[in-house]
């Protein structure tokens, strides 16, 4: 049995993770502003506003996770939100890595999470490896900086790893849980020019890259965490029209109307880049949901 402490461990990814993990039979810590105890997990308070943590979530831990992170999505991106995008992810990691090295752990495996937007959102036939960059857009340089937070725990775990993730898939939440109840009303549509690629992978293969990551010495460094099947907006969007047998018929959402409610963050929903997985499957990871109509089958119909 291992000890591993998750930071963002009640968010989409973290919960399911969590339940792998205990499933699994190892110990769960999460850091949390509103820590619950339950028979299963212990929770700890941290606050990043006022760089507040329990240094007893560290006792004898040996491996991390870091989801920990406002909301790409969440709201419209003003200065302050920008701000506050990134520093979620940055202050926080600054002030795990603080109590790591106050407390000389040495970690057996640390994974930290960041996201395909370090790519850019262009739709473009290029395909992007985990060797490339994007072009010099805020996505891009929030992801460089999140990355950049990993650099000290780094020298601190035998192993360490970054995912990239892409479009998460959850029956919770994310995108599918927006989308979704608009489709049951026959009310579904593409967005934009609908060309735009939506690299997507399921929470369930998204938890076991992070399991694999945790406790397999073959993997190291950073993945893409993105299925092997490439969608775009349009197809991702009939693909759920079908899998509820319901019409798809409305005109796509105009760019422009997206631009004026969202501003910048419209970038997210109108553009979106060709992901390479090779990296994890030449890894031999293996899939479990390698189509959307077997991934929706899964999300939408089964309990």
């Amino acid at each position: 049995m291992a000890v591993v402490l998750i930071s963002g461990g009640t968010g989409l990814v973290g919960k399911v993770l969590t339940e792998r993990l205990l499933s699994l039979g190892h110990e769960v810590r999460l850091l949390s502003r509103n820590p619950k105890n339950t028979t299963t997990i212990k929770s700890y308070y941290w606050n990043l506003e006022s760089l507040e943590i329990d240094e007893r979530a560290f006792n004898g831990v040996e491996h991390i996770v870091h989801l920990a992170g406002s909301g790409i999505a969440d709201k419209k991106w003003t200065k302050e939100r920008k701000e506050e995008i990134i520093n979620s992810r940055v202050k926080s990691m600054q002030l795990i890595t603080s109590i790591v090295k106050k407390q000389n752990l040495i970690l057996k495996s640390f994974v930290g999470a960041s996201a395909i937007g370090i790519y850019g959102m262009t739709s473009i036939d290029k395909t992007f490896t985990e060797s490339d960059l994007g072009e010099n857009s805020f996505l891009t340089r929030s992801c460089i900086e999140w990355e950049k937070s990993y650099s000290e725990i780094q020298t601190l775990s035998s192993r360490f790893s970054i995912i990239r993730i892409g479009v998460v898939l959850s029956k919770h939440g994310g995108a599918l849980k927006k989308l979704v109840p608009l489709f049951r009303l026959g009310l579904g549509s593409a967005i934009g020019s609908g060309k735009q690629y939506m690299p997507w992978i399921h929470v369930q293969d998204l938890a076991s890259i992070f399991t694999e990551c945790l406790f397999n010495s073959n993997y190291s460094g950073v993945y893409n965490a993105v299925s092997s099947e490439e969608t775009t907006n349009d197809q991702f969007s009939k693909a759920i029209a079908k899998s509820l047998s319901k019409p798809f018929f409305l005109p796509r959402v105009p760019a422009f109307i997206l631009k004026i409610a969202f501003g910048e963050m419209a970038s997210i929903l109108l553009e979106g880049s060709r992901i390479s997985n090779e990296k994890l499957l030449k890894q031999g990871f293996k899939f479990k949901f390698k189509t959307l109509p077997d991934a929706l089958n899964d999300l939408l119909f089964k309990k």
